[in-house]
């Protein structure tokens, strides 16, 4: 795995792998991605993830592409045709 240098770079690498949880969970707008169903997944494939996960979290809101719960994550429509582009 290559070495990041820069904090931006882990939270902008850590909001992707957010993301992909959210696809390869099938989760669609308006569902919530539980923790205990996120951190295995961020803890295989970015095990730094504690580090940064809060300010990737919150980058993710400023982008309206989820939304905070008290269990997890929400995912917006604007973040589900985000994921949608990405499949194109």
């Amino acid at each position: 795995m290559t070495e990041l240098h820069s904090e931006a770079e882990n939270i902008e690498n850590l909001a992707q792998t957010i993301m992909a949880a959210f696809k390869a969970r099938n989760i669609q707008a308006g569902e919530v991605l539980q923790y205990q169903e996120l951190y295995p997944y961020l803890q295989e494939r970015y095990p730094k993830y504690k580090d940064v996960q809060k300010e990737a979290e919150h980058h993710l809101a400023k982008l309206a592409w989820v939304t905070p719960a008290p269990e997890g994550l929400m995912l917006t429509q604007v973040g589900e045709s985000s994921l949608a582009d990405t499949n194109e």
